[in-house]
């Protein structure tokens, strides 16, 4: 699959959907910060087919081995970067990233590992707290 005709919208969901698979479980906690996430950046979107977008992604993403995912993400990023600022990608996504992997109480080393190439590849600082 590639990432060049993916819209704002649905790399946001891919980038993710990507974080929240890294930990081989996709939790309710993760669906609902994804949810917020979107609400806040995309006030106009609907539900309806941000779930079709969702699940597109998970379907896209769920059969790549570990390479394909790590390629994929930092495909993503790359889009990313190419329609928000570092200054947005900073103050309104990584609070969301951050956000995301605190969600179900447990921070894995995939999902760091995760994080740390969205981070590098992004030029952004998410914050990780390891408990």
């Amino acid at each position: 699959m590639t990432v060049n005709n993916l819209t704002p919208l649905e790399l946001v969901t891919h980038l993710f959907s990507c974080l929240q698979i890294s930990d081989n479980q996709i939790d309710w906690e993760e669906k609902e910060v994804w949810a917020d996430t979107l609400s806040a950046l995309f006030p106009d979107h609907t539900p309806d087919r941000a779930q079709e977008i969702l699940q597109s992604a998970y379907q896209t993403i769920l059969p790549m081995d570990n390479f394909g995912r790590k390629n994929h993400l930092i495909a993503i990023c790359k889009k990313l970067k190419d329609h928000y600022s570092k200054e947005e990608l900073q103050n309104e996504l990584a609070p969301k990233i951050t956000e995301l992997i605190n969600a179900d109480g447990m921070v894995l080393t995939a999902e760091v590992d995760s994080a740390t190439i969205v981070a590098e590849k992004l030029g952004i600082t998410i914050d990780i707290s390891e408990n």
